[in-house]
């Protein structure tokens, strides 16, 4: 169904075919359940109903031109039918106000939703009390209607969502270039501003002591000169090769195992020791969860280089169930204090940064001080989609699964005519509430299938188990709350991370009613004594979960195929987004890495090795090394200039051309 506001003015000759089903099932579904049964509605009532049928079926097609006209209309057509028919034991109710109010909820905000949902369900409760058998019936049909008709209208408004979605992504796609290039604009000063900061000022300083030196000719100035330039053109390559290591894979290029370790080794042949550890069962994570994940360890470790060059970094990735753990720690520097290294750390732009892409995802990052002096990076990263603070229409629908899935049970004890008979009033209240309670985990299906399962299952063995020892009877109310297992079992396949590998989930699913039918023929003594009595209990097992299965495998290959789809079309788009984004950063980096490597880290690795032999050398010779030291470091500060003014003019021409592109019909 389009979800756009006003379609079109008329219906389309497709939106008839909704309400041709909807009276093509109503009235004889009507007819079977009275005329069929032996209890006719008489011709008067029949002519009415049909009417009301008909007129409340045909009102459907201008659901999607209409929806609110539409919904009035269904609902009181609807209720002129119950009214009439005079029988609660008819098809008439649900169907037609059913498909308006969905569609409703589809094509209009939160406020028509909730507003047709509170009227559908006053008006049906109303309708039913004429033929309710009692107060207890008219409540608990009240309740139920109640039940319906919210997840009707959360369903409606989750998929409203989703086209939203869709739409933003799509949105998305379409201006993938213009994204590409602002990542690539943002990349580009971003790796400007670290040049600047990291060699800009050490280079800066080089050239003002050795010239003051020189100037001097002192020779205790002279090797003091040479000792700072050398410790400062060392700091200077190994911040600038850090940096120019970020051309190196690719955070869209493959898993974390596949990109840590080039990272990390890259580091390790430039004299920082790195020790990459991977925890867990590695898995295919979203694309962007990825890119986040390399990103942090990627700045942490230029961090580690810049402001501890030569202490160990440890880095440490986890896989957990519905995370992704990310840590990255190094031993104390050596050389002055932890807590002012820790502090520069902490309040730079990185470390913000860092936490920033963290919490676009919905997770956390950490960074501080060690107790041994060293400093620690931490950020948790989630796999699957974060839980939100209060309630949306996924938690309205959960709520009503749990209701639905707690209440259908408890009609095996309703009067008068109870499926389960004989118990006391206690044994009663204690099957309820197990039952009730066992519906309770499925409040906890999306973010924990597993677990929810496996306590359905549990729930529902003991429930069986009681019931096959003492009532057997009472195992219809186990039949009843069959919809909890199937729910349990969608959702491990629809909503758990690895969903192809969740197929033991449909043959746990049956184990309740294996457990039942197997201790039931164990406990007759008609059917099994003495040796036959294990033989008996495996064979009501077997049989149990072989009959159930089909249903339990449909209802989980159903939620894989919508796990499936849901995942593939939005993974698509964010993948393409994302590797475009990732080319254009990519490419900036290895440009201005060329720069890097072909001028200033190689006048600045002459200027390390000048000063460090001047350092051993004798006095005149020491001189002659400072004063080329100088040249060196005035060069590569040259360079250096000349690379960010290029950068400087690319941005400039792209902005120009951006524009440009902007006014372009």
């Amino acid at each position: 169904m389009r979800t756009d506001e006003n379609p079109r003015q008329w219906p389309r000759i497709a939106d008839w075919g909704v309400p041709f089903l909807v009276a093509g099932s109503q009235i004889p579904l009507t007819w079977l359940f009275t005329d069929g049964s032996g209890d006719p509605l008489g011709t008067g009532r029949w002519t009415a109903v049909a009417i009301a049928v008909v007129l409340g079926a045909g009102t459907l097609a201008w659901r999607r031109v209409a929806p609110v006209p539409t919904l009035a209309a269904a609902i009181a057509l609807t209720a002129i039918g119950l009214v009439a028919s005079g029988d609660a034991n008819t098809a008439i109710g649900g169907p037609a106000d059913g498909v308006a109010l969905y569609s409703l909820a589809v094509l209009r905000g939160p406020r028509p939703a909730v507003l047709g949902c509170a009227a559908a369900w006053a008006v049906a409760s109303l309708a039913y009390l004429p033929t309710a058998a009692g107060p207890g019936d008219a409540l608990s049909g009240a309740l139920l209607d109640a039940a319906l008709y919210l997840g009707i209208t959360a369903f409606g408004q989750l998929r409203r969502q989703r086209a939203a979605r869709r739409r933003e992504l799509s949105d998305r796609l379409a201006d993938v270039d213009r994204e590409a290039r602002a990542a690539a604009d943002a990349e580009r000063e971003r790796l400007a501003r670290e040049v600047h900061d990291v060699a800009g000022h050490h280079l800066s300083a080089v050239v003002v002591h050795t010239g003051a030196a020189v100037r001097l000719g002192d020779p205790a100035l002279v090797r003091e000169a040479l000792a700072l330039a050398a410790e400062t053109g060392r700091e200077v390559l190994g911040s600038l090769s850090a940096l120019a290591d970020l051309a190196g894979p690719r955070a869209d290029g493959g898993g974390l195992r596949e990109l840590l370790p080039g990272l990390c080794h890259g580091l390790a042949r430039m004299g920082v020791p790195v020790s990459l550890t991977l925890e867990g069962r590695a898995r295919r994570l979203p694309a962007e969860v990825t890119a986040v994940a390399y990103r942090i360890v990627q700045e942490s470790l230029t961090n580690a280089t810049r402001h501890a060059f030569g202490a160990e970094v440890r880095v440490t990735v986890r896989y957990v169930p519905g995370e992704v753990l990310v840590s990255v720690e190094n031993e104390r520097p050596g050389g002055g204090t932890a807590r002012a290294r820790g502090d520069q750390q902490g309040g730079g732009r990185g470390v913000r940064g860092m936490r920033g892409r963290a919490a676009e995802l919905g997770g956390a990052l950490t960074a501080g001080p060690t107790a041994p002096g060293g400093w620690a990076v931490e950020a948790r990263l989630p796999t699957t989609a974060g839980s939100r603070i209060g309630w949306g229409w996924p938690e309205v629908l959960d709520a009503v699964t749990v209701a639905l899935c707690a209440a259908s049970p408890l009609l095996a004890f309703v009067p008068p005519e109870p499926l389960v008979e004989g118990p006391s009033a206690a044994e009663t209240a204690l099957a309820a509430a197990v039952l009730v309670l066992g519906a309770v985990p499925l409040w906890w299906r999306r973010r924990r299938p597993r677990a929810a399962l496996a306590a359905v299952v549990s729930a529902h063995a003991a429930f069986a188990a009681a019931c096959a020892l003492r009532s057997p009877d009472a195992l219809n109310a186990l039949g009843l709350a069959s919809p909890a297992l199937l729910v349990a079992v969608y959702s491990v396949a629809c909503y758990h991370p690895d969903g192809r590998r969740t197929w033991p989930a449909a043959l746990a699913a049956p184990l309740p009613w294996g457990i039942g039918l197997g201790l039931a023929l164990a406990a007759d003594r008609t059917a099994a004594t003495g040796a036959e009595i294990p033989v008996a209990f495996t064979f009501g097992l077997v049989i149990a979960v072989v009959c159930a299965a089909p249903a339990t495998f449909a209802v989980w290959a159903w939620g894989l195929a919508v796990a499936a789809r849901s995942r593939r079309w939005g993974d698509a788009i964010i993948d393409t987004v994302t590797t475009r984004t990732g080319t254009a950063v990519h490419t900036e980096r290895i440009r201005v890495a060329a720069g890097l490597n072909g001028t200033v880290l190689d006048r600045t690795a002459r200027l390390v090795t000048t000063a460090e032999t001047g350092l051993t050398s004798a006095d005149d010779d020491a001189a002659a090394a400072l004063r080329e030291v100088a040249g060196q470091a005035r060069a590569a500060l040259t360079e250096m200039r000349g690379l960010l003014d290029a950068m400087e003019r690319d941005m400039e021409r792209d902005g120009e051309g951006a524009v440009t592109g902007g006014r372009t019909p």
